[in-house]
């Protein structure tokens, strides 16, 4: 069944504009990444040494957030048809591809003057970052561990390594990842994007 036009009429203290048009969608959104940001922040800097299991997870958690949300507010101007041209409904792609892909996709599409450079060192803390979290969500982390195992059968994050992390690594990673994607096209960073 296609939408038919509809007439509405909105007053204000006796006087009626009347219109013929289709009824508006109400949209809902949500904005979640400084709220992630404010978890793995406190995680980081939580007293005492320990695992940084849930800064990692909050930290990718933020990351992925804030891509979509970015694209959604400042690219796309809250045109949430077009939203599903860059993040479309079921797609089965890794916070790492739509890092790599998205803003490639938008500079093509001249939405931005320039795609961040997401390489050299700072890709590879990225990479590692992305590989721990993957390896805590999908349980790799919680695998038994031996010198005489082979790689892909070891732990990631080793458990010895995740006890020791640095307290803030994994925000640091995630906040140089965004604070590229804004010199990249000259915008402001998010006021909330504080170091640990």
């Amino acid at each position: 069944m296609a939408c038919e036009p509809t007439t509405i009429h909105i007053g204000v203290e006796g006087s009626f504009l009347t219109f013929e048009g289709y009824p508006p969608t109400v949209w809902i959104t949500a904005t979640l990444a400084p709220h992630w940001f404010t978890d793995a922040l406190q995680e980081a800097r939580a007293d005492g040494p320990g695992p940084r299991r849930r800064e990692i997870l909050f930290a990718v958690c933020c990351a992925e957030s804030y891509l979509l949300e970015w694209v959604r507010d400042q690219v796309l101007k809250c045109d949430f048809e077009q939203l599903k041209t860059y993040f479309p409904a079921g797609a089965r792609r890794g916070v790492n591809e739509k890092w790599k892909e998205i803003p490639s996709q938008l500079r093509k599409d001249g939405l931005i003057p320039t795609a961040p450079d997401l390489g050299g060192p700072h890709g590879e803390e990225w990479s590692r970052l992305i590989d721990y979290r993957d390896g805590l969500v999908h349980a790799r982390a919680s695998r038994p561990e031996a010198d005489s195992l082979p790689d892909q059968e070891r732990p990631i994050p080793p458990t010895s390594l995740l006890s020791q992390m640095a307290r803030g690594w994994a925000v640091r990673v995630v906040i140089e990842r965004i604070k590229r994607l804004h010199n990249a096209i000259g915008t402001p960073y998010p006021p909330w994007l504080i170091e640990p």
